[in-house]
C-alpha cells in the first residue's frame, strides 16, 4: 500500500449581552459619559463661526481629545461643556496627523473638568457601543454595534461601527456597555456613502504631552496657504485609505507631494496605496523617496522589503528590513517579514531566529507563531513545530490552519487519534475546508476506518471535485473494503486530473486483485 503523506498545508502571510439589557444600561451610562463631553466651537479672524465639531476630558486639569481637522484654518477655538460655560483653547500638547488626533489644553477651573478613562483593549466584532455628544445637538446619542476592526497599512487598528455619526458629533467618544471608552468617532464621506469609524483607544493613551505650543503657534506653522491646503489633502488622504479605497487616497497624496514636496509622510502612503493596488515597482519607488527625505523612517524601510519581496527580490528585501530593525530593533513586524523573506530564499534557520525574535518582541503575533510551525516543521523538528501551532492556537483558537496542521503533526508521529480531533476542530471553524476533510480521511485510515475514511474523502471531493489526491485516497479505501469497482470508478476520473496518481492507483487495484487470486495455502 501506498504510504500517506503527512505534508503541512504552507500559508505564509505578509502582512484578526444580549440587546435587552444593553438598551436598559444605555441611560446610566450616558448620564455618566455625558459631562466629560465637549462641543468644540473654531472661529475666523472675524470672529464668525468655523466649523464645529465634539472632544472629552481625558484628563483631570482640562486636556481634551478632538479630531484635529476641526481646528485646521481657525484663528480662535473654545469648547462648551456641558453646563453650557465656554473657555478658550490655549495650548496644543499633542497631536496625531495620521490618525487626525490633537490633545488640547483648555483654560477652564478644574472642578468643571471631569475626565473619561480611555481602555487601550480592542472591542470584538459584534459587539454593542454607543457614541455621546453634547446633549443639545439634535442626537446626543446614537447606538449601534462594531462592524469590523481592521488594520490599516501604515497607521494601525481602526474601528468600523454602525452607530451613525453626523459631522458635529465627530470627536465624540465610543463607549462599550460597559461604560468604558473604546474609541473616538469619525466620520467620512467616501463616493456618496457615509463611512463610520471609531479611531481606537489605545491610539488616543498614546497622544502624551509633547512639545506644547501656543494655539497661535501651532497655526502660524502652517501660514503658507498651500502647505495649510496639503495638511487637509493629507487628511483625506487618510480618511480615504480607512475606507479601503486606495486609488481615491492615492490621488489626495499625489496632490499633497505636488504642494509639499519634503512630505515624507505622503510619500510613504503613496508606496502603500500602490502596494495595496498591487503596483509594486512604484511603490518602491515611493518609500525610496521617503527615506531620503527622512533616512531614519523606519516603517518606510520596512514596507520597502515588503515591496522587493512581492516582486520577487528577495535580496533586497533582506537588506530593507535589516535596515528597519536597524532603526526601530523592537519592531516585530520588520523581524516577522525578514522571517517570511528567509523563507523564501530557503534559509530556513535564519527564518527560525527572525521569527523568534519576533515572537519575543510580540509574543501574541499569531503569524510568526504559525510560521514558526511551518518551518520547523520543514526541517523535521516536530517537537517544536507542536508546541508553534499550540501557542498560535492559544492566541487564536478559531485558526483553522493551525489546528490542521497540528494534526499533520500528530499524524507524523503516528498519533492518529489526536490527529482526528485535530481535523475535525479544523472542520469545525470551516467546514468547507477541503484539506482537512482529506486528512480527516487519511487518519482514518490510518485507524483501519475505512468506512469513516470513504466518508471524509467524499466530503473533500465534493467541496474541490479535482482533488486528485482525495480521489487517489478514497480508490484506496474502497480497495481496503473490497469494494474493487468504485476503486475502478474513481481511477477513471483520477486520470484525467493526475495520471501519475491514476497509474498509482491502478497498480494497487492489480496488486490487489494479483493477491486474490492467489491459492489459500493449506
Amino acid at each position: 500500500m501506498r504510504r500517506h503523506r503527512w505534508v503541512l498545508i504552507t500559508i505564509i502571510l505578509f502582512f484578526l449581552f444580549s440587546s435587552l439589557i444593553a438598551q436598559n444600561k444605555i441611560p446610566e451610562i450616558v448620564k455618566k459619559i455625558e459631562p466629560s463631553v465637549v462641543l468644540i466651537l473654531t472661529y475666523d479672524k472675524e470672529g464668525k463661526l468655523l466649523a464645529q465639531g465634539t472632544g472629552f476630558f481625558v484628563d483631570p486639569n482640562g486636556d481634551v481629545i478632538i479630531n484635529r481637522h476641526v481646528l485646521l484654518n481657525a484663528f480662535s477655538a473654545e469648547v462648551k461643556t456641558a453646563q453650557g460655560r465656554t473657555y478658550p483653547i490655549t495650548r496644543i500638547v499633542a497631536e496625531d496627523k495620521e490618525g487626525d488626533l490633537i490633545r488640547v489644553s483648555v483654560n477652564i477651573p478644574k472642578k468643571d473638568v471631569i475626565p473619561l478613562s480611555v481602555s487601550v483593549s480592542l472591542p470584538e466584532v459584534g459587539e454593542r457601543i454607543i457614541v455621546i455628544t453634547p446633549s443639545w445637538l439634535e442626537r446626543a446619542v446614537a447606538d449601534g454595534i462594531v462592524s469590523a476592526v481592521q488594520n490599516m497599512p501604515g497607521f494601525g487598528k481602526m474601528i468600523q461601527i454602525t452607530a451613525p455619526i453626523s459631522s458635529g458629533s465627530s470627536g465624540s467618544p465610543v463607549v462599550n456597555m460597559k461604560g468604558e471608552v473604546i474609541g473616538m468617532a469619525t466620520f467620512q464621506l467616501v463616493e456618496g456613502q457615509t463611512l463610520n469609524f471609531a479611531i481606537p483607544g489605545e491610539r488616543i493613551a498614546r497622544l502624551k504631552r509633547d512639545k506644547e505650543k501656543t494655539f497661535a503657534e501651532w497655526q502660524l506653522e502652517g501660514t503658507e496657504e498651500s502647505l495649510t491646503s496639503a495638511e487637509e489633502l493629507y487628511a483625506t488622504g487618510i480618511i480615504n485609505l480607512w475606507a479601503r479605497d486606495y486609488e481615491e487616497a492615492l490621488s489626495y497624496f499625489e496632490e499633497v507631494v505636488k504642494k509639499n514636496p519634503r512630505n515624507a509622510d505622503a510619500y510613504f502612503y503613496i508606496g502603500v496605496c500602490n502596494g495595496k493596488l498591487g503596483r509594486y515597482t512604484e511603490a518602491a519607488e515611493a518609500f525610496k523617496q521617503a527615506i531620503r527625505i527622512k533616512p531614519d523612517y523606519a516603517e518606510a524601510h520596512n514596507y520597502l522589503g515588503v515591496a522587493y519581496a512581492e516582486l520577487g527580490r528577495y535580496k533586497e528585501a533582506v537588506e530593507a528590513f535589516k535596515q528597519a530593525i536597524h532603526i526601530e530593533p523592537d519592531d516585530a513586524n520588520a523581524h516577522y517579514n525578514l522571517g517570511v523573506t528567509y523563507v523564501e530564499l530557503g534559509y530556513h534557520k535564519r527564518a527560525v531566529e527572525a521569527f523568534k525574535q519576533a515572537i519575543c518582541i510580540k509574543p501574541d503575533l499569531i503569524e510568526a507563531q504559525y510560521n514558526l510551525g511551518m518551518i520547523y516543521g520543514k526541517l523535521g523538528r516536530y517537537e517544536e513545530a507542536t508546541e508553534a501551532f499550540k501557542q498560535a492556537i492559544r492566541i487564536d483558537p478559531h485558526i483553522a490552519e493551525a489546528h490542521c496542521n497540528l494534526g499533520l503533526i500528530y499524524g507524523k508521529f503516528g498519533h492518529y487519534k489526536e490527529a482526528v480531533k485535530a481535523f475535525k476542530q479544523a472542520i469545525r471553524i470551516k467546514p468547507d475546508y477541503a484539506e482537512a476533510h482529506n486528512f480527516l480521511g487519511v487518519a482514518y485510515v490510518e485507524l483501519g476506518r475505512y468506512k469513516e475514511a470513504v466518508k471524509a474523502f467524499k466530503q473533500a471531493i465534493g467541496l474541490q471535485p479535482d482533488y486528485a489526491e482525495a480521489r487517489y485516497s478514497l480508490g484506496e479505501a474502497y480497495l481496503m473494503l473490497g469494494d474493487k469497482g468504485s476503486a475502478l470508478k474513481e481511477y477513471e476520473v483520477l486520470k484525467e486530473l493526475d495520471k501519475s496518481l491514476a497509474d498509482e492507483l491502478l497498480n494497487l487495484i492489480r496488486n490487489e486483485a494479483s493477491e486474490n487470486q492467489k491459492p489459500n495455502s493449506k
